[in-house]
């Protein structure tokens, strides 16, 4: 909801199916993000609205939300930056947008430095890592107006 003008922005012309979102309070929101790429669904078509959500989950929407918010120089930087983590390697699959999310600060790693992809995200940690994208996005809408 606070991130609703970037997520209509990035929606897709291609018509994405979601068999399991009908009649869910949040209905309207899984399938503006689900158009827009930020959260796919899964291979056959549902969403699972009432699934958990892991930090590996959140990095990912987060990561795909920082690429439509940076410069080309902050996306460079951000997707260069290779975080070290102490439970994951570059090779994790949820490596590069833990590492991406991590470098542009919107989420952050356990004080061990580990990023513990696996682990339920909290509601604090969900609304903190919104709230970084919903003030990068207000500040790259003002750097868009001015130019």
């Amino acid at each position: 909801m606070r991130l609703n003008e970037l997520v209509l922005a990035m929606r897709s012309r291609e018509p994405v199916v979601v068999t399991d979102v009908r009649g869910n309070w949040a209905e309207n929101w899984i399938t503006a993000v689900a158009r827009a790429g930020v959260i796919e669904s899964y291979a056959n078509h549902t969403f699972q609205p009432r699934a958990t959500v892991r930090r590996a989950d959140l990095a990912q929407a987060a990561s795909r939300l920082l690429a439509r918010l940076g410069t080309p120089e902050q996306l460079r930087a951000w997707q260069n930056a290779r975080a070290k983590f102490t439970d994951i390697s570059q090779g994790h699959l949820a490596y590069p947008a833990a590492s991406m999310a991590v470098a542009a600060g919107v989420m952050t790693t356990a004080p061990d430095g580990s990023f513990l992809p696996s682990r339920l995200i909290t509601g604090d940690e969900a609304v903190q890592t919104i709230q970084r994208l919903q003030a990068m996005a207000e500040s790259a809408a003002r750097r868009d107006a001015g130019r």
